[in-house]
């Protein structure tokens, strides 16, 4: 039997995107090698630029709250490999992925078809688990795009698409209409649709087509029916069609992204009183995470691309108190369009690199922020990087941005630091 370090090296032998695809018809043989696990589970399929962590986070936890056993797929991970798959909140244990990586890893030799990638892999083994542990729902995020991921061979109970925005446009396209495509890919015959409110006409019109093509009931939270009561850094308090809601996930951003969980609850005959309790018990690392260091209020976030980082920069516009950053990010984004959307919100930006292959050189994005008059330093050091934003944040308020990657290494530095000062 495979032990979990061979499991483990046996999915990271892949590559991360693996062949590039046409059709899923290399996951979709893999699947049915493997007895076609998705084809018996009620899904959620949720697909978008951002907020797609955030909105199945709020989904499952309305559903764990009405008592319903609930698979979650998501991606990337903060802490370890096994975050991606849980049920009810809880990691798949070491020893269940192990068994299920060997089920896999037979049922691909079977296949005898090469090209798979980490991803598909992973996707397999938690479609295979959340079918062994006979969940109620499984709720399930796309990785990139929607049409030719390999989560795409579901066919679930709802689809919702949380946002439509550039990213990862080297695949999916360089205008909006063309990235909407992939994300409208999701979207099955009579199954309905979720999509978040205030997108662009381009996008909104691809979705509003595949919906009517596919006879797809589209829902569209109604903004005139929302008020915002209260919002800070952290606490997020409002009315949706006449009912409040808390959210300790905080911004506009979050706003939609609960609007489109609240839309996906109804379609799913969830009771108000277990969306409410979901709602308000999400919390995900690095999505405006809050901690303490010595006394500052540090902020995790992971913001990665232009629209994150604008949602990012208006809640830092808000914010009365002064923010220190460290800043790192991945060369595969498109970085300088995200950093001019916020690297003006600080005073004093620290610059990192090395927190994962592919980063931007902190040096590359020290010479960018200074051509727009941004007071900032390169460090080759993120611990160093770290003291040096505390230090300087007295009162104010520390922040780690650019990256997930970057905010769950920085995570894991912070946890050391407060050990360290008890």
């Amino acid at each position: 039997m495979m032990t979990y370090e061979q499991a483990y090296e046996y999915v990271t032998s892949f590559s991360k995107s693996g062949e590039p695809v046409k059709d899923l018809v290399r996951f979709v043989i893999l699947m049915r090698v493997l007895g076609n696990p998705h084809d018996k589970l009620k899904i959620i399929h949720v697909a978008g630029t951002n907020g797609k962590g955030s909105v199945c986070e709020y989904i499952t936890g309305a559903l764990r709250s009405a008592g319903k056993t609930t698979g979650k797929f998501t991606s990337p991970y903060i802490e370890c490999m096994e975050e991606r798959i849980q049920i009810n909140g809880k990691f798949i244990s070491r020893q269940a992925f192990a068994l299920l990586c060997e089920q896999v890893k037979n049922a691909v030799e079977v296949t005898e078809l090469e090209g798979f990638s980490q991803f598909e892999i992973l996707t397999a083994i938690a479609f295979l688990y959340f079918y062994k542990e006979q969940v109620d729902c499984a709720v399930i995020e796309a990785g990139i795009g929607g049409l030719l991921d390999c989560t795409n061979a579901v066919t679930p109970a709802a689809s919702v698409i949380t946002s439509v925005d550039f990213d990862h446009t080297d695949i999916l396209g360089e205008t909006l209409p063309q990235i909407a495509r992939h994300k409208a890919g999701i979207i099955k015959p009579s199954v309905p649709c979720i999509f978040a409110p205030l997108q662009q006409p381009g996008a909104l019109q691809v979705i509003e087509a595949k919906c009517k093509e596919y006879n797809s009931t589209l829902i569209i939270p109604d903004m005139n029916r929302v008020q915002v009561l209260h919002m800070d850094l952290t606490d997020l308090f409002f009315s949706y069609k006449g009912m409040n809601y808390h959210l300790m996930m905080s911004g506009e951003h979050q706003l939609r992204n609960a609007l489109c969980a609240i839309e996906a609850c109804a379609v799913l005959g969830i009771q108000y009183s277990h969306v409410f309790t979901g709602l308000e018990k999400a919390k995900l690392h690095a999505r405006m995470e809050a901690v303490k260091v010595n006394g500052v209020d540090f902020i995790l976030d992971g913001s990665h691309n232009p629209s994150a980082m604008s949602a990012a920069a208006k809640m830092l516009e808000a914010e009365k108190r002064p923010a220190y950053a460290v800043v790192g990010m991945l060369s595969s984004k498109d970085w300088p369009s995200a950093l001019e959307r916020i690297m003006h919100c600080f005073e004093y930006i620290v610059f990192v690199d090395g927190f994962m292959p592919g980063s931007v050189s902190a040096q590359k994005l020290y010479h960018f922020a200074v051509e727009h008059g941004v007071k900032c330093e390169a460090c080759n050091d993120i611990t160093q990087a770290i003291k040096t934003v505390i230090n300087k944040a007295g009162e104010g308020i520390a922040m780690a941005t650019g990256s997930l990657y970057l905010a769950s290494e920085i995570r894991r530095i912070l946890t050391t630091l407060n050990k360290n000062n008890q």
